[in-house]
């Protein structure tokens, strides 16, 4: 046990010496403090244009005037063919989809200023809360709080719970850290972790791809939880690439009972397991770290990151419900999450889609979505339900004609 206790604290050593190496290597230099930009009094001029795009290439709206949006979950059917009349919002949505935020948000800026655009405008509010929402900016979402309830003398969305706010000095850069980790998973990381450390400064989101991994040592396990928990903290949105596969490389590496020269492996597998929302793994991975290091088992707790992953298969439970769980974001290869869908569908009518974690759509991948609902749809008896949508997405899915095969419901603030 003693040998087994220098052995520990020497690997500990090791993984603290590359990491003070990978200090000293990058210069740290403070991003540029974002303008806080307030709704009722924009920073900048912005005369209805932005990047050459016509703000004002709308038709006004005539809707009820009993309808009130913030005391409906579902928009009726007449609400929502009034509100294409407003064709803004669909490109907004469109362009969200894109991951062209900024511009996505200027344009719903400039229809909140202008009520004559009717029901469409309390529409483009509640857009604007699912921005701010989702890219954790709850200075934003606050000061358009204070707008709201002045404007419709009614509360106003709440931020909700647990949610990181962005930092008020996070530069808003919208493109994604990649990181593709190489075969051999070994101290011969720190290259990709220091690129992970320095592009993490500029953006608020990281793509970890363990598609290349083979072998796992470690040294490595060590050096990728430390960084994991930097990013946590951070409060970046994290794209999860082959994590499943990457998780079992690193359990082949583990025997119950026997201590090796670091307990970071079983760490990470387990922080691993919460990411992926691996409740069931997590315990039983959680005993069997308890029962080698005869310590407490920790608990399982739900990050609070966006954390998203490439594999959409495992957001299905492993016991099929009535309703089937949307990921947090749909993009690139869709065959796996159609294939869920369709087992989905044989088996419960109607087809629920539950999209309460739902955040993004990407834009191809809701073509590919629609393509791939339509055969189910197209089933004699069969009707499908989008539920708890959020009101980008609601607009992407009317935007690329989801609404004729499928009732979209939008979720309640």
């Amino acid at each position: 046990m003693i040998a087994q206790r220098h052995v520990a604290r020497a690997t500990e050593r090791k993984i603290d010496a590359i990491e003070f190496e990978m200090s000293r290597d990058i210069v740290k230099t403070r991003p540029p403090v974002v303008t806080k930009l307030d709704i009722s009094e924009p920073t900048q001029p912005m005369d209805n244009k932005y990047h050459g795009m016509d703000f004002q290439s709308t038709l006004p709206m005539m809707l009820p005037t009993d309808y009130l949006l913030g005391q409906h979950s579902e928009l009726s059917a007449s609400a929502i063919a009034q509100s294409e009349s407003v064709p803004l919002l669909e490109e907004a949505a469109i362009l969200f989809a894109s991951g062209q935020n900024q511009v996505a948000e200027q344009m719903l800026i400039s229809v909140v200023k202008h009520p004559q655009h009717g029901i469409g405008t309390e529409i483009a509010w509640q857009m604007l809360f699912d921005l701010y929402r989702i890219t954790h900016d709850q200075y934003k979402f606050e000061s358009l709080s204070l707008d709201y309830a002045n404007k419709f003398e009614t509360s106003p969305p709440l931020w909700p719970e647990n949610m990181p706010a962005m930092e008020q000095d996070t530069p808003q850069d919208q493109s994604s850290v990649n990181v593709t980790f190489p075969s051999k998973f070994d101290a011969g990381i720190v290259k990709n972790l220091e690129k992970l450390q320095q592009s993490s400064l500029k953006s608020h989101s990281v793509r970890l791809d363990f598609t290349r991994v083979k072998e796992v040592d470690p040294v490595g396990c060590g050096l990728l939880l430390r960084a994991i928990k930097n990013l946590k903290k951070s409060g970046h949105d994290l794209m999860l690439v082959h994590a499943q596969e990457f998780a079992d490389k690193i359990r082949g590496i583990l025997q119950v009972g026997r201590r090796d020269e670091t307990e970071a492996p079983w760490l990470l597998l387990l922080e691993i397991l919460q990411l992926l929302h691996f409740q069931k793994a997590f315990e039983e991975a959680s005993m069997d770290y308890c029962v080698t290091f005869e310590v407490s088992p920790p608990a399982f707790e739900a990050p609070r990151n966006n954390v998203t992953s490439s594999f959409p298969e495992i957001t299905l439970p492993e016991e099929m419900s009535d309703k089937f769980p949307m990921p947090v974001t749909v993009e690139g290869k869709m065959d796996i999450l159609l294939k869920n869908i369709a087992d989905q569908a044989a088996n419960y009518n109607p087809l629920v889609l539950d999209c309460s974690r739902l955040d993004r759509v990407e834009f191809s991948a809701s073509a590919d979505l629609l393509s791939g609902l339509a055969p189910i749809a197209a089933k004699k008896g069969m009707s499908i339900r989008f539920e708890e949508v959020n009101y980008l997405v609601m607009m992407l899915f009317h935007a690329m004609g989801l609404k004729n095969i499928a009732t979209i419901s939008t979720r309640k603030h």
